[in-house]
């Protein structure tokens, strides 16, 4: 629902599949309320982590392979934990070549978390992980995510990376019905898959 105007505009070329998450939540602050019920991809458990990284695997083998991710807040965290798991063990996840990312939080560390522990990536520490073609789009105001939107731009290629800050708070855009932040998020969007097919 969130994505529905983005994926509607590239939907002519392209196709989607939405693997959703499957553990009840709350929706973040300043979130647009969309649904009565709230679903994230990890609870607080480290057995939760492993069931995550092996239902991905599940939605790649069973319906990939995909040429690129798309992923808003937790979803976007997701994504980039699996160009990160594909840094450090490449094609876990399949050959991926460009990611979207909308309000994004910072990825968890997936070899600290294999250790028993979950951390977030320090891009500090780790610089650019993710080579790929990538496109960042988060909010100046209310979103809780700015901060970790930038800490997970700066994880990857400066070289390919592109990012459009809009004022929309913690929500996609297009979500409502800001026509002019609609069309700067496709631009950059669309900069990003044109890399990738470059």
């Amino acid at each position: 629902m969130q994505t529905a105007r983005i994926c509607q505009a590239l939907g002519r070329d392209h196709q989607f599949f939405f693997a959703n998450g499957n553990v009840p939540t709350q929706p973040d602050a300043g979130a647009a309320t969309i649904s009565d019920e709230y679903f994230g991809y990890v609870g607080s458990s480290i057995p939760d982590y492993e069931d995550l990284y092996h239902d991905l695997l599940d939605v790649i083998n069973s319906h990939g392979p995909f040429d690129g991710l798309m992923g808003f807040s937790e979803g976007g965290a997701v994504a980039a934990w699996m160009l990160i798991e594909n840094s450090r063990h490449p094609l876990t996840f399949g050959s991926f070549k460009c990611a979207i990312f909308f309000s994004a939080a910072v990825p968890f560390d997936p070899d600290v978390v294999r250790s028993g522990i979950v951390k977030p990536v320090d891009p500090a520490i780790e610089g650019e992980m993710i080579k790929i073609p990538t496109a960042h789009i988060w909010s100046s105001e209310h979103d809780v995510n700015e901060r970790a939107a930038q800490s997970l731009a700066s994880l990857c290629n400066a070289t390919v990376r592109e990012t459009f800050v809009h004022t929309l708070g913690h929500n996609v855009p297009g979500s409502k019905s800001d026509s002019e932040a609609l069309a700067k998020a496709l631009r950059v969007i669309e900069r990003t898959i044109e890399r990738a097919r470059n």
